[in-house]
């Protein structure tokens, strides 16, 4: 377990009540116990890596999680007593859409089917006719990205566990269940599922039955930022916090992350860059996309929407070939750092080599299930420097087109936050902003998502009055690096766009695409 810890230095600063988040990502899981300006104090972290099958399977095992969930409470619940600092609640966020069938002890009875996986896909696509009608309910498209179909999966190919099944969860709600005994979500993970309406932000009867999932299969729904219920005394004994303890549905992970990063207006967007990166803009009502390219979704903001476009995966394809692909002279695995420093000294274009970052399908603006990852104009001339840099490259560029949709719904963005693992990479940040052609942010606290956890709670435990009050407090005292675009470089990315769409195209041919399936 990796730690964090500064209460020695801020925790005689402020006062003696403080919160704690848990924040289920998809390759790493972390508590962290705030103080009440809205600091990390303590921070425990934990990896759970979910398992890629070679058949499109991305599975996890939903007791990893709980493992995580005992070990890094504890931690944080150590650190506040150790501090004498008194935790007021637990605010909760994960990522969203996968799937977990539970029976009604809540016990798992398959191991989790994750955002990624892709054993839907031909269902997915036999269901293309009524994409209209979902997408104009829900705001997102029929795919296997999202909880309907994997639900409508498992019950056309898994009926035993279907029939054992009781409730059919997400990471949130299976974390809620743990700690409070109920199954319940807030609405801004339900409209991750295809089948709540935005309109009326409720499970939609016209939905469940298109997709065969029965009401009563599916959690209660409460609004984000919501107490859902008390810590249960068997988990408080476990974890060393009091029983009953409020626990809050922050919302789901991009929709904190945007929270944590002041996303109140449509003049700023925020771009957070982990196992897959998000171009996420905000809206007053549900604003929907006529060639359906974008997500819209509840925020966690109240009363208002996020529009969400989605490269699927970049931080994973990062790490994918930094592991596989990258040693030193003496054989050992190059770090991070490393592998940054050789994409840095690239030039911008990386001499015309091409990666698109399709390696799970394609998310916003395509929504292709079935495109794949592309090296393109390699040579042997070609350094592993450029090619590390091409992928950064490759997730700037789908994501530019998407800030162009969320502009054409949101109106014009003056200038664009960053958060995730990814936004620790200056080059990448420098990257964005030149391709982009805006100004970049990344605040001091790059914890985004828990940092929106936080100010959820902080509100619904009455600490702050308002979203933006929270967040003004804990920016308060903190420090920023900006990014400015260089015009050079925008040309040279201009053209890369326009050579990555072509290439794309010319791989979605059907005749191209037949001809390049793998053998059986």
């Amino acid at each position: 377990m990796q730690f964090y810890n500064q209460i020695d230095k801020k925790a005689r600063k402020v006062g003696k009540k403080a919160i704690i988040t848990v924040d289920i990502g998809t390759t790493s899981s972390r508590a962290s116990l705030y103080d009440a300006c809205g600091r990390v104090l303590h921070m425990a972290q934990q990896e759970n890596l979910p398992i890629f099958f070679d058949d499109g399977r991305v599975e996890q095992d939903p007791v990893r999680w709980q493992e995580v969930l005992l070990t890094s409470l504890k931690s944080c619940a150590d650190a506040a007593r150790s501090a004498g600092l008194e935790p007021l609640g637990i605010a909760v966020t994960a990522s969203r859409s996968s799937v977990i069938p539970v029976d009604r002890v809540g016990r798992a009875l398959h191991p989790a089917i994750m955002w990624q996986d892709r054993r839907s896909a031909e269902m997915a696509v036999a269901m293309n006719d009524s994409n209209a009608l979902v997408y104009g309910k829900t705001g997102l498209k029929i795919s296997p990205v999202f909880s309907a179909i994997k639900m409508r999966w498992l019950r056309h190919h898994r009926p035993d566990i279907w029939s054992k099944t009781h409730k059919l969860l997400g990471i949130q709600d299976w974390v809620l269940h743990l700690l409070t005994g109920r199954f319940v979500t807030d609405q801004s993970f339900g409209s991750r599922t295809n089948l709540l309406n935005l309109e009326t932000r409720c499970w939609d009867a016209e939905l469940l039955e298109l997709f065969e999932v029965p009401e009563a299969m599916l959690c209660d729904l409460v609004a984000p930022g919501s107490v859902v219920g008390g810590l249960t005394r068997a988990m408080a004994d476990a974890i060393g916090l009091p029983t009953g303890l409020p626990m809050v549905s922050a919302a789901g992970d991009q929709q904190c992350a945007a929270l944590g990063l002041g996303l109140f207006s449509g003049e700023r967007a925020v771009s957070n860059a982990g196992t897959g990166s998000y171009l996420i803009g905000h809206s007053a009502k549900p604003a929907l996309d006529a060639a359906m390219r974008l997500a819209c979704n509840i925020s966690a903001v109240p009363n208002a929407y996020i529009v969400e476009a989605a490269v699927l995966t970049s931080g994973t394809i990062y790490r994918w070939f930094k592991e596989s692909l990258c040693q030193n002279n003496s054989g050992a695995d190059l770090t991070f750092e490393q592998l940054n420093n050789e994409a840095a000294n690239a030039v911008a274009g990386c001499n015309g080599l091409l990666a698109l970052p399709h390696f799970k399908g394609s998310g916003s603006p395509y929504w292709d299930a079935q495109a794949r990852g592309v090296f393109f104009n390699l040579t042997l001339a070609t350094s592993r420097g450029e090619m590390a840099r091409a992928i950064l490259e490759g997730i700037a560029i789908e994501l530019k087109a998407s800030l162009e949709l969320v502009e054409h719904l949101c109106g014009k963005v003056e200038s664009v936050s960053v958060s995730g693992g990814m936004s620790k990479s200056e080059l990448f940040n420098q990257i964005q902003s030149d391709v982009f052609e805006r100004p970049m942010v990344r605040f001091d606290n790059n914890e985004a998502t828990s940092l929106g956890a936080w100010i959820a709670a902080a509100v619904a435990m009455g600490q702050e009055a308002s979203y933006p009050a929270a967040f003004a407090r804990a920016h308060s005292d903190s420090c920023s690096t900006g990014y400015e675009p260089n015009p050079a470089n925008a040309s040279v990315y201009s053209r890369r766009r326009a050579q990555s769409n072509a290439l794309y195209q010319a791989l979605a041919t059907p005749a191209l695409r037949d001809l390049l399936k793998p053998l059986d």
